[in-house]
């Protein structure tokens, strides 16, 4: 049960202490400035979402190169594993450029998304890794053509030594969709 969650500074509970599901917790702090949950409170929503969430399932429609799913499906949220510059339609990879090669990526994470009704909006998080950071703002510049700006998901970017099949770039989301 979620209760309570409300502004410190002002002392007082923006939300009933009754259960309420992460869309009416994420709508009332999006309406109310003042309701700025803590690290704390996120966790606490997130682990009463999953509780709640009944079975898992795992979606198994794009391919893969190795013993995974390419999206898990939790309740509400859908864990996509990240996604490489595989070109569906040869298998092979598409790699020739840093913009090539970020552009197929997205274009098999918005696939594994649409696979399972889900589209860039339900995106909450998304990790890319890059094997050279010098390929940053190229990545980057790609990357936010895919989300509705001002809307971007929560991400981390992080330099690798290596990824599968020699690719230069690999994106991971999870997505959240509560209709």
């Amino acid at each position: 049960m979620i209760t309570g969650i409300g502004s410190a500074r002002r002392g007082r509970s923006f939300l009933p202490a009754a259960p309420v599901s992460l869309a009416a917790v994420l709508a009332a702090c999006l309406c109310l400035q003042a309701c700025r949950p803590s690290d704390d409170d996120l966790r606490r929503i997130v682990r009463e979402e999953m509780r709640n969430a009944g079975g898992r399932e795992a979606l198994s429609s794009a391919a893969v190169i190795g013993p995974y799913s390419p999206a898990v499906r939790a309740g509400k949220f859908l864990f996509v594993s990240g996604q490489i510059a595989l070109d569906p339609a040869t298998g092979g990879m598409k790699q020739e450029n840093i913009g090539v090669e970020t552009k197929q990526v997205l274009d098999n994470v918005m696939r594994v998304l649409r696979s399972a009704g889900y589209d860039s909006s339900d995106v909450v998080s998304a990790t890319v890794y890059v094997r050279d950071m010098k390929n940053y703002v190229s990545v980057n510049t790609i990357y936010a053509g895919y989300f509705r700006e001002k809307e971007y998901p929560a991400r981390v970017a992080v330099e690798v030594s290596a990824l599968p099949k020699g690719a230069n770039v690999e994106i991971a989301v999870i997505a959240y969709r509560d209709r």
